[in-house]
């Protein structure tokens, strides 16, 4: 280890030069003893104390550093790839480190090099104790006196002994004979000798330690062989056993096969690997999943339980297979199996019924997958009003997350549509998006719906039982709508699901585990709800980890004229008709209204709307609902002397038309004389009508 690589580099430095005031100054918030004191060239001269710092600056005024340090000599400086250890055998603590130009680099403290040295010693203690319990022979060692200084586990089990009852012992008072003291005086090895301690036969090693100065000691390593005898006759039984069962697994018609218990192939028949295609390769060793496809013999080993007659998919063959585990002294010891394909021409019904049955099974695995997908995503939510976007902002940030969300608002308002974005946007995204609403579900059915149920459970139980939403919703996410309308029977069940994470279908004893993120929804005022005990606390802030209020169609007016777009948009290419926009006087009318169905029922006014179009392509206002077209606005509100006036020249114009512009009748129906009825002609500039009033009486020769 070279003085570099443990130095401490760039340490804090003055000149000899510089006054002591300033330096005193600039070195008070440094809590050493010294600092270096270079010269120009970036050499060191010598040591400036902390000391100094505490005299008054007044008597040091115009004095620098080198008037006062501390002088260096040659002994308090060394080379930076000198080696480290070399500061023992000299005098000095501190010590200036110079490259090899002689520049200053570093300072070097003899304690700090200590300590590194000490560090180093214990990580390589350490590191030989963890190595010598780690091997799998037995290791212990002796000093010089013959005392032991070290054994490992191994050796203390083989030895009957403690750890702390045997360090400091002599060694032949733990093993007499051991002639661990030979071997320190002869130095040479001896390997595998045979040495009976008790009532055990051990085979023994030992080993001199020596260094520069000579023999330091002895390790001995030994192993128990007292049972490798009786290991040896099993293994000759084994053996002639074993080639019987490869003579009849050659011989054998049936597909046979054995794994150990970790699954690797130990026997196979000539029958079988040809069956499987592999008759040219050796397959001895290899992992059963690599050979045979949708194989389960591994999973027998883990388990232990037998599989008999279970049918298997091999190679685009349908067989019938058993697989049995084999114990010995209690202990899984290979697991055999067989597979019948002697006949197979008898199983072509059975193969026919399980083509179809899987046929059947993939087309429901589509049908559910459709029916349990998110359909929207953030794009789809419509609104620039400040209220709207604060609120997907949220919404968005939420489904970077596994927390469960809480989504309220009145109806309408498109509460769903926020639950489906949230999932689409989610790592959840390509699971399964299940919805339940809880106020349309009978409250006697909505356990076995959330949860299902087993076979038999109570009377009218499907064959076979049924699986619940929060299992169908495994990995993906569930959205409990109306979740106000959750009795609270079902509340209780709901927050042990939240809290314990698992199921427990109606009829089991056993529960699921399941990975579900719940968002739930409901247009009610929860924190009434739990003020009148309806609601549990408990599970409002399990449900209320993140809070969407989605605001009502009525607070974000600015937003109906896009919605109005999307609305025409959709309903046009549905009901295939020509609709360009809804006018400004429409928008305007709808603007004023109060929405208590909000989105929704201006998604039905749309509709509606474009339905009883009977010409053009603009909706107008009379193609809206009465009580939003029939309402005034403040604008369409003009004084009563203007509206009287409109009126009755309204009235005027359609009497004269009425009887031919003839005065006499004219005056007579309105019960006016003819010059009150001249008066009002001019007083609503109807000049035309007058004057074909004037035609019509030089005409009659009036």
């Amino acid at each position: 280890m070279l003085v570099r690589d443990v130095m401490i580099k760039n340490p804090v430095k003055v000149y000899e030069n510089e006054l002591v005031t300033k330096t005193v100054e600039r070195l008070k918030k440094f809590n050493l003893l010294s600092f270096p004191v270079l010269n120009t060239n970036e050499e060191p001269v010598g040591i400036f104390v902390s000391r100094v710092i505490n005299i008054n600056s007044d008597n040091f005024k115009n004095i620098t550093v080198g008037e006062i340090m501390r002088v260096i000599d040659s002994v308090s400086v060394i080379k930076e790839f000198e080696e480290a250890y070399s500061i023992f055998a000299k005098p000095r603590e501190f010590f200036f480190v110079l490259d090899d130009l002689g520049k200053f680099v570093g300072i070097l403290r003899k304690r700090h090099v200590m300590k590194i040295y000490y560090e180093k010693s214990n990580y390589c203690e350490a590191n030989t104790e963890g190595i010598l319990n780690c091997v799998d022979s037995a290791v212990l060692g002796i000093d010089k006196q013959g005392e032991i200084i070290f054994i490992n586990e191994n050796a203390k089990n083989i030895l009957g002994t403690g750890y702390e009852s045997v360090i400091g012992l002599k060694i032949d008072s733990l093993i007499p004979n051991a002639k661990m003291l030979e071997i320190m005086q002869v130095g040479e090895v001896e390997f595998n000798r045979s040495f009976d301690y008790k009532d055990k036969k051990l085979l023994v090693s030992r080993y001199p330690v020596e260094n520069d100065y000579g023999t330091i000691g002895a390790i001995c390593s030994f192993r128990d062989v007292t049972k490798y005898n009786e290991i040896q006759d099993e293994l000759v039984l084994e053996k002639n056993e074993k080639e019987v069962l490869e003579t009849i697994f050659e011989i054998a018609y049936d597909g046979l096969l054995v794994i150990d218990p970790d699954g690797y192939i130990t026997m196979i028949s000539n029958a079988y690997k040809k069956f499987l295609g592999v008759e040219d390769k050796n397959v001895i060793g290899m992992h059963v999943t690599e050979i045979i496809e949708n194989t389960r013999m591994h999973k027998v080993a883990e388990t232990g339980i037998a599989e008999i007659g279970d049918l298997q998919k091999i190679n685009d063959n349908h067989t019938i297979v058993s697989r049995i585990p084999v114990f010995k002294d209690g202990v899984l010891a290979s697991v055999v199996g067989k597979v019948v394909f002697r006949n197979i021409d008898e199983l072509d019904d059975l193969y026919s019924k399980i083509g179809k049955i899987e046929t059947q099974l993939e087309h429901y695995k589509n049908e559910l997958s459709q029916i349990n997908k998110s359909k929207y995503v953030f794009s789809d939510i419509i609104g620039r009003s400040t209220e709207m976007k604060q609120v997907v902002n949220i919404a968005k940030k939420a489904a970077y997350t596994n927390s469960n969300v809480l989504i309220l608002g009145e109806s309408g308002t498109g509460k769903e549509l926020f639950a489906h974005s949230i999932h689409n946007s989610s790592a959840r995204r390509n699971k399964s998006f299940v919805k339940v609403n809880c106020a349309a579900i009978p409250d006697e059915l909505l356990e076995s719906e959330l949860f299902g149920y087993e076979q038999g459970a109570f009377t009218g139980a499907k064959k076979g039982g049924k699986i619940g939403k929060f299992e169908v919703a495994d990995q993906g996410t569930i959205f409990l709508d109306e979740i106000g309308d959750m009795p609270m029977r079902m509340q209780a069940k709901l927050l042990r699901v939240i809290q314990e994470r698992e199921i427990e279908k109606i009829g089991s004893n056993n529960t699921n585990r399941i990975d579900v993120r719940i968002i739930a929804a409901t247009n009610k005022n929860i924190e009434q709800m739990i003020e009148e005990k309806k609601f549990r606390l408990d599970l409002y802030y399990r449900l209320n980890v993140v809070t969407l209020n989605v605001p009502a169609l009525r607070d974000r007016t600015e937003d109906i004229d896009a919605l109005c777009k999307n609305f025409i948009e959709k309903f046009r290419i549905r009901y295939l008709k020509r609709v360009d926009k809804i006018n400004d006087k429409s928008i305007a009318k709808l603007k004023k209204y109060n929405w208590p169905g909000n989105i929704r029922e201006l998604e039905n006014i749309i509709e509606r709307a474009i339905n009883i179009m009977d010409g053009g392509s603009i909706i107008k206002a009379k193609h809206l609902p009465v009580d939003i077209s029939g309402r005034y606005d403040v604008e369409d509100v003009k004084p009563l002397r203007v509206s009287m006036d409109e009126y009755e020249r309204k009235t005027l114009i359609k009497c004269l038309e009425a009887v031919n512009y003839n005065k006499s009748r004219a005056s007579k129906l309105l019960g006016i004389s003819r010059t009150a009825l001249y008066e009002k002609l001019d007083k609503y500039e109807l000049k035309i009508v007058r004057k074909s009033l004037q035609k019509n009486d030089e005409n009659k020769g009036v």
